[in-house]
């Protein structure tokens, strides 16, 4: 199990810190990438439980909406006046709408069922893929310091996470949330923050990170490093719900590509808030 886990994280790891450092169109099409596996993953999580959902609406405005984030605000869509996400939120809402209606309306049954269900299921998906993750694409553009703020990012919740395996593994006894995760522990989670701050500390030095204070910094990855454990769990309560262990095998070794990103559904949404909102 840890040598598939050691060649993927050799052949991940360069690629997504190289794309990081080149931002622009290669970051942008990488985390599309993962954007789009996500929601695939999430569908095929769905669909264990016997509802259904507008797929092809779904995917659809799964790239729309994680685009208009990339291109808000670019002369290319000056007229929107920084309001494009917003727009396409609303319009997601609009045409989900829409299908149902004309999905039931030229169904050949009189009942009108599901459609709460499919509306519902499918923009939970858009919204918990597409939108959070964003964020990471809002990170690296925050100008100055974005290239430093995500590195801080992807290599902080790394970090904390083999932490919270190593130290959960050697000294976990209380389970955490044993019907959700049964091999996560208090332990663990305790590790991960500690690494967390530690690796935090390390690269608040190293990376120059002076405009954060240390007290700050120690703050904000002990944050980080406790918000992806409740990130992992969100993740691991639908898989739970379905009896599944991984979303997928593409990642040999980590899963599915939502089972390897899922601790930046609710990280990167923060850390983004409080370096634009708080910090600034």
């Amino acid at each position: 199990m840890i040598f598939p886990r050691l060649i993927t994280a050799i052949i991940g790891i360069p690629l997504i810190m190289l794309s990081i450092y080149f931002g622009g169109i290669p970051f942008f099409i990488l985390m599309l990438l993962v954007v789009l596996f996500s929601i695939h993953e999430y569908y095929y999580i769905i669909s264990r439980t016997g509802f259904d959902v507008q797929q092809i609406t779904g995917y659809a405005f799964g790239v729309l909406i994680f685009a208009s984030v990339f291109f808000n605000g670019t002369e290319l869509l000056t007229k929107t006046q920084g309001q494009l996400s917003s727009i396409m939120l609303t319009l997601c809402l609009f045409v989900f709408s829409v299908y149902e209606i004309i999905r039931v309306n030229f169904s050949k049954t009189q009942e009108v069922s599901g459609s709460i269900v499919r509306i519902a299921l499918t923009f939970f998906g858009v919204f918990l893929i597409s939108w959070t993750f964003c964020h990471i694409l809002l990170i690296r553009d925050i100008n100055p310091g974005g290239v430093k703020y995500t590195f801080f990012l992807f290599l902080l919740i790394w970090i904390s996470d083999t932490g919270a395996y190593v130290i959960g593994k050697k000294f976990g006894r209380i389970k955490l949330a044993e019907k959700i995760s049964p091999n996560k522990t208090v332990e663990g989670l305790v590790g991960a923050v500690i690494t967390g701050i530690i690796a935090g500390l390390i690269m608040w030095k190293v990376m120059g990170l002076n405009e954060l204070r240390l007290a700050e910094v120690a703050s904000i990855s002990a944050l980080i490093a406790l918000f992806a454990g409740i990130s992992d769990l969100a993740e691991s309560l639908l898989k739970r719900d379905v009896g599944l262990k991984d979303t997928d095998v593409l990642l040999p070794g980590h899963g599915g590509m939502l089972d390897r990103f899922d601790s930046f559904i609710f990280t990167a949404p923060f850390f983004f808030y409080y370096l634009t909102i708080f910090h600034k």
